[in-house]
């Protein structure tokens, strides 16, 4: 199989992204829908700071969108691809169950 560098280098970036216990749960809530961040923070057992930390980084991997809606701010997932990622890395660490 032949994989480009540039293909190889964004594959590390995404997983990176995701590559926090906290940044994990939050995509699993977003997989469910979208959600502001204080209701991320009802969820996800973090400091709100962290929340917003954890938000940018997912932004900059590409793994969340940013939606603004008046004074609020919209999370969620970009694609049903990123969504069936999420379930395939739980699927491999669940073994299935």
């Amino acid at each position: 199989m032949s994989v480009e560098q540039s293909d190889l280098d964004r594959a590390v970036q995404v997983l990176r992204g995701m590559a926090y216990q906290h940044r994990l749960h939050i995509l699993m809530v977003l997989r469910a829908g979208e959600a502001t961040p204080a209701e991320l923070c009802e969820v996800v057992p973090a400091h709100p700071t962290a929340i917003s930390h954890h938000l940018r980084h997912l932004a900059d991997a590409g793994l969340i969108l940013r939606r603004r809606r008046g004074q609020r701010v919209y999370y969620s997932l970009p694609s049903e691809s990123t969504g069936k990622l999420i379930d395939d890395i739980l699927t491999f660490v669940t073994g299935g169950r």
